[in-house]
């Protein structure tokens, strides 16, 4: 049974690569064979990123003709690259001239900035892999074959969580890429008046380079005015989960709609909430999107929705070291019953089945 994954990223992109090289090596375990065909970005004049981007469509073409006795099934994360224009392209190639059966995995509100390609490629997709409940909603009024699957973990990736006995020097952190930073400006007036009563560190792991925290050096410098501590940690693949074991608190905040415009933030896939919880951190999040649906308030994490929840809900969990070991076990139980990727690759094994026997 074979299958080709295509994502729209290198290893380095979050959702490439737990929703595309975490799927397939899942897969793999699954008596599939899976080949992988990322797109590794590049730097440079758009003529130079226009003629990459053409090479790569012709290198993938390649790939797909190179199976012509057996008609592997076409798995496509986002998109095959960075163009929505040239992944419609490439399903339609797929559907109408190879005659492949295409698999469509998206996590985020991709049709909020690209509504024809995107609209188009759920249309004409065989299965929709829906990552959220408001995009299995959206997805659901265009192709009437979606599956829910939310963006899973390898819990084996995770080490055991250290929990802290007493409250000194508890760690909040925030662990995500470079453009969810923003989100902190929402735990500015909170965070503030949380020093005046607790000494915490506040550690943010969202950037890869000294170069990419420089493009948020004015709400960093205002962070440092809320917290005795403050830290800038290089993000790494392969330390991360030592980076999620040195934390006492995962946050997560989310705007309502205010970044992108158009309800961007309602369809993300809540995987930051999905990442702590994993590490048996208790996370505090944003109660909107997906984050409303995964954390159950007070049994595994604190949900809020204005600057006072997020003060008060914090408090609780600073000021009390039994709660967060509590609270962060209850998390770790979440994760395994419905993050777990085991458990979710099973339910896409069983779809792929169903595509292979359709012929």
């Amino acid at each position: 049974m074979l299958l080709q994954i295509f994502t729209s990223g290198d290893y380095w992109d979050p959702a490439s690569r737990i929703r595309g090289y975490y799927v397939g090596r899942a897969l793999s375990r699954h008596k599939f064979t899976v080949y992988i065909y990322p797109y590794n970005p590049i730097h440079g004049t758009l003529l130079k990123r226009s003629i990459h981007v053409f090479k790569d469509f012709l290198l993938k073409i390649l790939a797909i003709m190179s199976f012509r006795r057996t008609k592997p099934v076409i798995y496509i994360q986002r998109g095959i690259n960075s163009v929505p224009l040239v992944s419609l392209f490439f399903v339609i190639i797929c559907k109408y001239i190879f005659r492949r059966k295409v698999i469509y995995d998206i996590d985020d509100g991709l049709f909020l900035t690209h509504p024809f390609e995107i609209n188009s490629i759920l249309k004409l997709s065989d299965i929709v892999i829906a990552g959220g409940h408001e995009l299995f909603r959206y997805c659901r009024n265009i192709n009437s074959r979606v599956l829910l699957i939310p963006t899973s973990v390898d819990l084996s990736l995770y080490h055991k969580h250290e929990d802290k006995k007493t409250n000194e020097n508890v760690t909040l952190g925030f662990v995500g890429s470079p453009a969810t930073i923003r989100y902190l400006t929402l735990l500015l007036n909170p965070l503030r008046k949380l020093s005046k009563y607790y000494d915490y560190t506040l550690r943010i792991v969202a950037a890869r380079t000294k170069e990419d925290y420089e493009k948020y050096r004015s709400l960093l410098k205002k962070l440092k005015t809320c917290a005795k501590k403050v830290e800038t940690v290089p993000y790494s693949v392969e330390k991360e989960p030592e980076i999620l074991r040195e934390l006492d608190i995962g946050l997560a905040p989310l705007y309502e709609g205010a970044w992108k415009g158009d309800d961007w933030e309602k369809y993300k896939c809540g995987f930051k909430v999905i990442n702590y919880m994993a590490a048996g951190i208790p996370p505090v999040a944003s109660d909107y999107g997906e984050q409303g649906r995964i954390i159950t308030d007070g049994y595994d994490g604190f949900l809020c929705r204005d600057e006072e929840d997020w003060f008060l809900k914090l408090s609780i969990l600073l000021q009390d070291p039994e709660r967060r070991r509590i609270m962060g076990e209850n998390a770790r139980k979440t994760a395994e019953a419905k993050y777990s990727l085991e458990k979710n690759i099973e339910k896409l094994e069983k779809i792929i089945m169903e595509l292979l026997t359709e012929g």
